[in-house]
This record gives structure tokens, C-alpha cells and sequence, in this order.
């Protein structure tokens, strides 16, 4: 029990560090970041998952999963990372991020699931600051500094419920969006006295309930799984702040377009297990940019479960491999963008196969200098821990009992 609170209160305090959302150099453009509807564990497997039911599968943007899981479970993690940009002119720029990719907890009652997801499905931020630009005033030059911000997330919280039955797992999922837009410019004069520094925010919010549905199957050595997300219209408030006032802009709008996606796994031996997920989102239904492009997202893993408690412990941990494509949006310098990731990934089994850490590890390239201007190359580091029931404690055998006595028979 104390390790248990111990992994948890570390795991907290990272998630208090954490920023709530992901770098990109195309963050001033539209938001680029699609976070995975997988966990960690999926992560590490090209962010598949959506049928994959050989495995605690957390992945609640397919709601009737939570039928692969028969304790109170938690669930929740960390993902840390090296963002890198390019230009076409050969310059380059690092910053590092940590973000909170999902929370989670579910309830068996029967054959009933219920529970909770907190987890963020479009994300992007980036701080541009152009030194030494030079400005002119009565002849006299005054050196100055431009800075350009941009935060954009937007973040789903579910309450879910998930019925088990041997023909078909289903799962729904009531859902509400947040979400905020962030943009900001500045100027900062060295030398100007008493002259105030400009100074431009625009303050976007986003609200809206939605529903989410999933199924899901077991035909014995291969499964299969589906989800479809209702088109939501996300509504709020904007205004824009200067250094002077602060201005009403009215009711600001985000369309989140509807969503459909399947995922099938297959099990190859009792070891080795594949898993492959088709994901589609109907952008184009939807005017937040201009002339946006239906998008879709294919993602392949291959994954390797040893049996439990056998051999040598460095052979009894699950290893898993994989890969996405994903096409985005919105356009940049004219032309499509499109991303792509390789993925791998262990679990660290602790005292239960339902307790466990998952890691990940994820190289991705978005966009091409040539066609778009920039480039992200991102290193991303994961880490969940998973299980941990708090409401089930092992018997505690220390009460009396009753030793028999030994009996002896005497020869003479």
C-alpha cells in the first residue's frame, strides 16, 4: 500500500509540473497536435488500440473498452519531450515540454462498467522572439524585441459506461469539451524612457457537451473494435486585451467535426499479438480554417506479452513496436501537412499483472521544409502507471489459529 501512495504522490507532483499542451512550430497556423486515443501502453505500438481487447486497454475514446477490465483500475501518465523546429534556410531550435496526456479511472459492477476520463484531443503552442530589430524615431535607432505566443488545447472530460456481453462489448461516453485559444504580440524597446511597450492578447474560450459510442468483439484469436464521436460546436467568449482596455469580441466558435475509426488485433502465437487501427475525421463539415481537408490516421503495432512469472525476470517483460501516418487539416506555405512516427515501448510488471508501468518511446516528423516551410522532429518520452486498487487490500492472516498437536504412537 505504501508503494502504491508513493507512485502516485510522484506521478501528481510531475502532473503539477506539466504544461496542457504540446510544442510545434505550426502552432501559429492551425493546431497541429492530434493527441492518440491510446494510452502509453498503445503508444508504444504506432498509438493503436481501439481493438485491442487481449490487454487492459485504457483508451477511452472507444468507450467499450472499459469491458477489458474486471477491478477498480487508475490509470494515468506523463509524456516529456524534445521539440525540435527547422526552417528552409537551414536554422534550427530546440525546446523541451512535459504534458499530461490522460487520467482514468473505472469501476466493475457485474457486467456493468463505469468511470471517469480526463484526457486532451487537440493541442499546439509556440513562442517565436525575433532580436535586435532596429526602429527609427527623430534619428535617433532603438533596438527592440518582437515576441509572438500562441496556446491553443482543447480537452475532453467523460463519464462512461460500458455493458459486457458475449455477443458485443458497447461502450458511451458522455463527454465535455474545453477548450482555449491563446495569441499574443509584443514589442519591448530598449533605451525609450518612459514609452510603453505595445502589447496585443486575443483570449478565445471553448465549451460544449458531446457523446462518444464504442463496440467492441472477441472471435477467439482476433478482435475487432469501433468508435464514432457526434460533430460538437464548440461555443465561448473572446476578447482582446491591449495595454490600455480590455475589449468584448463576442461569442468565439470552434467546430469539432465528427469522428469515426476502427481497429482490429490479431494474435499471432500466445506471445505475439498485432494490432492495426483506420481513424477519420470529417474536417472539411467544418469552417474553424479556411478550405480544411478530411483527415485520417493509419497506425500498425506488433507487441510481445511473455507469460507471467516465468524465466528470467529481464524475459518477462512485454516489449511492442509500431507506427502512424496521420494527415492534418489545415495547409502550410500552400501545401498539404502530414506527419509521421515511429514508436516502441515496455511495460514494467510490479506485484500483479494488473499493476504495471508502461514506457514509451516516439520519433515523429511533421511537415517538409521544402513544401511547407518548417519542420517538427519530436523525441517524446512516456510513462504511465496503471492498476492500483486501492479498495482491494490482501487478507492480513495474523489473527489466532489453532495449532493441531502432533500425535505420536508408542512401540514397545
Amino acid at each position: 500500500m505504501q508503494i502504491k501512495i508513493i507512485l502516485f504522490s510522484v506521478l501528481i507532483t510531475l502532473m503539477s509540473l506539466s504544461v496542457l499542451s504540446a510544442n510545434s512550430v505550426f502552432s501559429f497556423t492551425g493546431i497541429p497536435n492530434n493527441e492518440s486515443n491510446s494510452d502509453i501502453y498503445g503508444s508504444g505500438m504506432g498509438e493503436t488500440g481501439i481493438g485491442d481487447v487481449f490487454r487492459i486497454n485504457t483508451g477511452y475514446s472507444n468507450p467499450s473498452l472499459a469491458t477489458t477490465i474486471n477491478q477498480v483500475h487508475f490509470s494515468s501518465g506523463i509524456v516529456y519531450g524534445y521539440f525540435y523546429y527547422y526552417d528552409e534556410a537551414g536554422n534550427d531550435f530546440r525546446k523541451d515540454g512535459i504534458h499530461f496526456p490522460y487520467f482514468n479511472f473505472t469501476v466493475p459492477l457485474s457486467r456493468h462498467r463505469i468511470g471517469f476520463d480526463f484526457t486532451p484531443i487537440l493541442s499546439g503552442s509556440a513562442d517565436v522572439y525575433s532580436y535586435d530589430r532596429t526602429f527609427e524615431l527623430e534619428g535617433e535607432s532603438y533596438n527592440y524585441t518582437e515576441i509572438n505566443k500562441v496556446r491553443s488545447y482543447i480537452y475532453k472530460t467523460s463519464f462512461f459506461y460500458a455493458y459486457k456481453h458475449r455477443i458485443l462489448n458497447t461502450g458511451i461516453s458522455f463527454d465535455y469539451f474545453l477548450g482555449h485559444h491563446f495569441r499574443a504580440w509584443s514589442q519591448e524597446f530598449e533605451g525609450m524612457g518612459n514609452a510603453i511597450n505595445p502589447r496585443y492578447e486575443l483570449n478565445q474560450t471553448f465549451r460544449s457537451p458531446g457523446i462518444s459510442i464504442g463496440v467492441n468483439r472477441n472471435f477467439g484469436n482476433y478482435a475487432l473494435g469501433a468508435l464514432y464521436r457526434i460533430p460538437v460546436s464548440l461555443e465561448g467568449d473572446k476578447e482582446l486585451v491591449t495595454v490600455h482596455s480590455v475589449y468584448d469580441m463576442g461569442d468565439s466558435n470552434f467546430e469539432l467535426p465528427q469522428k469515426t475509426g476502427i481497429g482490429m488485433a490479431y494474435k499471432l502465437t500466445d506471445n505475439y499479438r498485432l494490432t492495426a487501427d483506420l481513424e477519420y475525421e470529417f474536417w472539411s463539415e467544418t469552417d474553424f480554417y479556411d478550405d480544411p481537408s478530411d483527415t485520417y490516421s493509419i497506425g500498425l503495432g506488433l507487441a510481445y506479452t511473455p507469460y507471467w512469472g516465468r524465466d528470467r525476470w529481464y524475459r518477462r517483460i512485454p516489449l511492442r513496436i509500431g507506427g502512424y501516418y496521420r494527415t492534418l487539416p489545415f495547409q502550410a506555405n500552400g501545401n498539404d501537412l502530414n506527419e509521421m512516427a515511429l514508436t516502441c515501448g515496455i511495460t514494467i510488471p510490479l506485484q500483479s499483472p494488473n499493476n504495471q508501468i508502461d514506457l514509451s518511446l516516439k520519433y515523429m516528423v511533421r511537415g517538409d521544409k521544402d513544401e511547407n516551410r518548417y519542420q517538427d522532429r519530436n523525441i517524446l518520452f512516456g510513462i504511465s502507471l496503471s492498476g492500483f486498487d486501492f479498495f482491494r487490500s490482501r487478507p492480513k492472516r495474523i489473527g489466532d489459529r489453532e495449532i493441531p498437536e502432533a500425535e505420536f504412537e508408542t512401540y514397545r
